[in-house]
Parts: C-alpha cells; structure tokens; sequence
C-alpha cells in the first residue's frame, strides 16, 4: 500500500507539474485515518485490485471508472461500493485546499496550464463526467445473443380453441408456479415439450402464452441461430443460452424450428464432430446432464418432428409431445370469432357457412381468408366485406391466381366445364366418398382453369368402398369429356390419370385390397400379377363411371352451360337440379353399389 501511494505522489509531481507538500507517511497515516472511518480489512484493498484485474478489460475499466456499477460480486464477497468510498475519500484529501472533486464514478482529465504552478490554477482542458450507472437486473436479463422477455403480454384467453391442449399445459403451469404442492408426491419438474405439426397452427403462440400463463421469464430464439461456420460457436451460443436462463430461474426457453438444432446426429466418422453435432451434445447436456438444470423449461416447434435425435426426444429432455393439428369445428369457430371481431361484414357472411367452407385450412389460413376479403372489399372502395368476398379469396387458396388475362377459346372453356361436371356429378352420387362442396370455373388460375372441390377428412382411414369410389372420380373428368364430345377430348385429365394409377397400385400392393392380401415384390412373377390386378381395377372404375355418366348425358351439359354463366356450383344447387329434372339419376346410385 505504501509502494502505490508513493508512486502516487511521484506521478503526480512529474506528470501534473503539481508540487505535494505530503511525505509517503504522511499518506499512509491519511490512509489509515480514512480507513478507520471507512474500515477495510488488512488484505480487502488487495483482494480488491485482483478481482478487478480478473475481468475483462473493458469491464474492469467502466467498473474503475463507474460507468457501471454492481451490487455485489458473483463470489459474494463485500460490496465494492465501500472500497469507492475509501478512495474517493483519500483522493479529496490530498488537496491543499479540499477543493479537488476527484471521484472514481467519472472521468476528470485535467492538463496543466502553461505557466500555473498551484492546483488551484489549473484549467480543466477536457471534462467527461458520465452520469453513474443505477444498479439494475439488466445485466441478468441480457447477453451478448440473447434477451429475456420479463413478462409475456398473451394469455391462454388470447388463443382461440385446442382446449385439450391448454388442459395439457395447465398441468405445466401448476408445476411451474406451485411445486411445493407436488413435493410429496416423488415427482420432478417435467424439463421441456415440443410441439409438432403443419405450419400455422399457432406452436409459437401457445409457447408464448405458456409463459405468460405461468408468469415467469422467456427466452425466445429459433435453431438456426446456433449454426455458426466457425467451431466452438454453436455450442458457446448454447452455454451462454442456459446461463442467462439460470440467471432468471424460473425460466422458459422456446427454440422455434427445432429441428435446425435438433436433427439426428450423423453416424460417419468424419462428420461425426462437425459443428452441428457439437452444438446438438451441448444442448443434450445443457437440458438433461451432470449439472441440474431444474427451473428451465424447453418449448420446442417443429413441422418435421421425424428428424429430431433420439437423444433429445427422450423423457428427461422432452417429457411431452403435443401434436398441433389444423383446427376442428369448435377450434375454427373460436378463430373465427377472434378474426372476424372488427371486420364489418353484411348478413350474407354466416359464421356457420364460413366453419364449413374453412375445414382442412389451418389457422393462419382463417386468418388470412378473413383479411383478405376485407382487403379486398376496401380496394373495391366498400366498407364491408361480403360472402362473394370470402368465395373468391377461397377460390385463390385453392388453385391460385394470375392477374393476365387466359388464352382460352368458348370451345376449350365447354370442355373444361364439361370435365369438372363429371367430377361433380360422380361426387354427389357416391356414397362412401367424402361430401362434394362444390364446383368452380377459375380461369385466371396458374395451374388449373377448373377445381371439383370436396369435404377434407380429419382422418387417414380409409375403406375399400371409399377408395375406389376416389378413383372412379378422378376418371370421371375424362370419361364426360368422351361422352359429350367423342374423339375430341383434351390433355386435362394427366393429373387425374397419374393420381388415379398411383392410388390403384397402392390399393393392391400395399393396403391389400386385390385378390391377394400380400404382392411380394422380389419376383418378375408377383410384379407382374400385381400390375395386371391394378389395371383390371382401373378398367372396372372405368366402366362404372362410364354407365353412370352415359345415362346422364343431359344432366352433364345442362350443368356445364350453368358452370359456364356463374363461374361457381354449389353442392345443393346440382341436387336440387337432379331432384327436379333427372330423378332417374338418383336411382344409378343404388345400382352401382350393388357390385
């Protein structure tokens, strides 16, 4: 301590050109008089200086000279404050006068003047005087990556439906928010969840109202935020993750597209220690190690849920899996109530039509059906949006829409509405096939003039009855076309032509539906058995479908030359024309399904 003050005190009279009219002794018994009034310990002072010299650089600095102030160091050792104090003390009182303002919470540059040789004369040429830092907890609640959302501003209430799936993370939330209730039960806090399913089904918003539910802190980042090109990134990013995490126990960590960070590791030996595989064992050990981690969450969201390591899936790491799947009846009449609440619309928008017509579409869907028929009622100069505003934003969703005008003839638009009728008419008449809605003439679409468009199933079982039934309509296009104009048909069935083999080949090699159970497919023998049985299946859809329509030929033209004019057929209208003009139809039905 006397080797500083000395060296002080000579730096002073060099440098400053200031005369100190003190001796070290006289210093060091200033020292200790000010230590007694601010007590340091006999090594506190030296102790001090280590730890600011064990930092970093730019730490230490702004620490020495205040720009940042902390409560206490991470040992939990005295405050630092204290040690201030001391020196500012001593510092003031080497002045002859008492008049020097030196403080360590600022920087004071003073060069001396020319010819001035007291203290008091000396003129200030630069002042910096930097406004002391108030301590906060903004050092715990961000890092050099990363911040931590304090207070999520969505709720349950905020998300509309999937009432199974908030029942689901209530339990999350209870363990979050009350584990004492839980600790004489033997039961741990489950550590993370992954929600899985096609896309825009609301994975990110259930993670956020998650937190907000259980009020505690929230880190959100996507996985490709942690592949870096250099080495040691990936998994440094993970690290400093979890530690800004455990700065804010109770905390969740919501990784949106997981799988970025998550994909099953390679097994070749010369990738096995790429960056990748790095960054996904330091996250394998981050939620489930030798260190505990209780008090951190992981939420992660995936669509491809298949390619997520082993590792990482398994209870310890990931205790629940939630799949998020497009909205069901009661789900889409919440969304729709949410969505539709500040949208003028007229009586001709139903909330019971529009739960029917958005089956099958997943929630940003709804949400961008409903803003973009309101768009498209401002850009019309309307104040309310209509249900013709809704059909025609539906009809760009299905098949697409080019703003060129199309290169059709009034002959090649008959065929086109003589083939979607075929479809149509072999949707309403089968019985085991799902619901067809309706039939629509969209010219200005890129990919197809014309769409049949049927009720979507909410399941992957199908029946013999139901799948055949799919393929006599996929050739019921091309068969109508035959019918109304013999010879003269057109390349528009091609779709319906590959989609009609691949779907009979499956119903005899895979789903057991041919004369044999199982096709094995090692022999030319059995591949050759398996294709002739897929053919013979096609030629009899084939004849079914032909009957049907033959015999219904005035019902295929009437409805084309309607399809034609309204651009748009519902289900109800081609039955109420049946039902009116062609009852003998209905009676086809009945005959084909004797088979």
């Amino acid at each position: 301590m006397k080797q500083i003050l000395f060296t002080f005190c000579i730096f002073w009279h060099f440098v400053g050109g200031f005369w100190v009219p003190f001796s070290s002794r006289e210093i060091v018994s200033r020292l200790h008089a000010s230590s007694q009034k601010h007590p340091i310990s006999k090594y506190g002072y030296e102790n001090y200086l280590r730890r600011l010299n064990s930092r970093n650089v730019s730490e230490r600095e702004d620490h020495m000279f205040g720009s940042r102030r902390y409560s206490s160091f991470s040992d939990g050792e005295e405050d630092d404050d204290e040690y201030i104090q001391n020196i500012n003390d001593l510092l003031n009182s080497l002045s002859p006068n008492g008049t020097t303002n030196v403080t360590i919470g600022g920087v004071r540059i003073i060069l001396r003047g020319d010819g001035h040789d007291s203290f008091e004369d000396a003129q200030p040429a630069f002042v910096s005087q930097r406004r002391p830092y108030s301590f906060s907890q903004k050092r715990d609640k961000k890092s050099d990556n990363f911040e931590v959302v304090e207070k999520s501003a969505v709720n349950f209430t905020d998300v509309g439906g999937y009432d199974n799936v908030k029942l689901e993370l209530n339990q999350c939330v209870d363990l979050l928010k009350n584990y004492t209730k839980y600790q004489g039960y033997n039961i741990r806090i489950p550590r993370g969840l992954i929600f899985e399913g096609p896309p825009g089904n609301g994975k990110t918003l259930l993670a956020k109202a998650l937190a907000g539910e259980a009020e505690c802190s929230f880190i959100a980042v996507s996985g490709s935020e942690f592949q870096e090109k250099y080495v040691g990134v990936g998994p440094m990013k993970v690290r400093e993750l979890f530690e800004l995490a455990r700065k804010n126990i109770p905390c969740i960590i919501f990784i949106d597209e997981i799988d970025a960070l998550g994909r099953k590791r390679s097994g070749d030996g010369e990738t096995s220690s790429s960056e990748r595989d790095s960054t996904l064992n330091e996250l394998l050990v981050k939620m489930d190690g030798f260190k505990n981690s209780t008090g951190i969450f992981v939420i992660g969201a995936t669509n491809r849920a298949d390619l997520l390591d082993s590792a990482l899936l398994r209870p310890g790491r990931i205790d629940k899996r939630i799949y998020i799947s497009n909205p069901d009846r009661k789900t889409r009449e919440a969304i729709l109530k949410i969505h539709i609440n500040g949208k003028p619309h007229d009586k001709t928008v139903v909330l019971e039509d529009l739960i029917e017509q958005t089956e099958g579409l997943s929630g940003a869907q709804i949400e961008n059906l409903l803003n973009e028929a309101m768009l498209n009622a401002l850009a019309e100069n309307r104040a309310k949006f209509t249900a013709g505003d809704v059909e025609l934003v539906m009809n760009k969703i299905i098949s697409g829409w080019m703003p060129n005008e199309h290169g059709f003839n009034e002959d090649m638009i008959d065929h086109i509405c003589v083939h979607e009728l075929g479809h149509a008419v072999l949707g309403i008449l089968c019985k085991s096939h799902q619901k067809m809605t309706k039939v629509v003439l969209n010219l200005q679409s890129p990919r197809s003039p014309g769409f049949t468009a049927f009720q979507p199933t909410m399941t992957s079982l199908r029946t013999r009855e139901e799948l055949f039934e799919h393929l006599m309509i996929l050739l019921a296009g091309r068969i109508a076309e035959e019918i109304v104009y013999s010879l003269s048909v057109t390349s528009g069935a091609i779709q319906d032509f590959d989609s009609a083999l691949k779907n009979a080949n499956l119903m005899i090699t895979q789903l057991g539906f041919g004369k044999h159970v199982i096709y094995p497919t090692n022999s030319e023998k059995y591949r050759q058995i398996a294709d002739e049985e897929t053919f013979e299946l096609i030629e009899s859809a084939y004849e079914y479908v032909y009957f049907i329509l033959n015999n219904c030929k005035p019902l295929l033209i009437e409805g084309a030359n309607l399809l034609k004019t309204q651009k748009v057929l519902k289900a109800d209208t081609l039955v109420d024309l049946i039902n009116t003009k062609y009852q003998s139809v209905l009676s086809l039905k009945y005959t084909k399904n004797k088979k």
